[in-house]
């Protein structure tokens, strides 16, 4: 549970992006159910704050939020995800000159993966979002592969932060291009 200065950010693979709009309280345990993240005994689902249009819908252990409750007021700290930031984009990035990028933030237990590109008019933006509940160089290595199927990343940035992104980015040089290491803000 890493403190990010004045948020709060929960490291689950049971995440999932829900567009503002069509994101309704109460709803989040069904959010994390249609996805095949059900909660398990002993599981919370929480709402992140929203960030680009989208909220983080998060399945955590029911003690992280006991303990996130007891430590800070309402309003004092606000909670977030790895997953949104990584969806809309690293720290500094301009939006104007944003057209296809990997975004990828490493922790001891996840990876959280995006895939963002700017189409023609109202088209584009976030194409896919994932949590990938395995760290490891091989196993990113090989998703990244898996997601080249669907998208050229010839013509992709892929950033990468988190711990240990200069050794990952290393490796990913190896068969991508475009691979730089970045701050999400987190």
């Amino acid at each position: 549970m890493p403190e990010t200065g004045s948020s709060l950010s929960f490291d689950t693979a049971k995440t999932v992006l829900v567009p503002v709009e069509l994101w309704e309280r109460g709803t989040e345990e069904e959010y994390l159910c249609f996805n095949g993240m059900a909660l398990s005994a002993g599981e919370k689902a929480v709402v992140s704050e929203p960030r680009g249009g989208i909220v983080a819908v998060m399945g955590i252990r029911a003690e992280e939020w006991e303990n996130y409750e007891r430590k800070y007021e309402r309003g004092e700290v606000t909670v977030t995800s790895p997953l949104i930031f990584v969806a809309t984009g690293a720290a500094g990035c301009d939006e104007k000159r944003r057209k296809r990028e990997v975004n990828i933030f490493l922790t001891d237990e996840n990876a959280y993966l995006a895939v963002w590109e700017k189409g023609r008019g109202d088209e584009g933006g976030l194409r896919m979002a994932e949590v990938l509940p395995d760290t490891s160089t091989d196993s990113l290595l090989y998703y990244m592969q898996v997601v080249g199927r669907s998208f050229n990343l010839r013509r992709f940035d892929i950033n990468i932060g988190g711990q240990r992104a200069g050794m990952v980015a290393e490796t990913l040089r190896l068969y991508f291009k475009n691979v730089k290491t970045v701050s999400f803000g987190l």
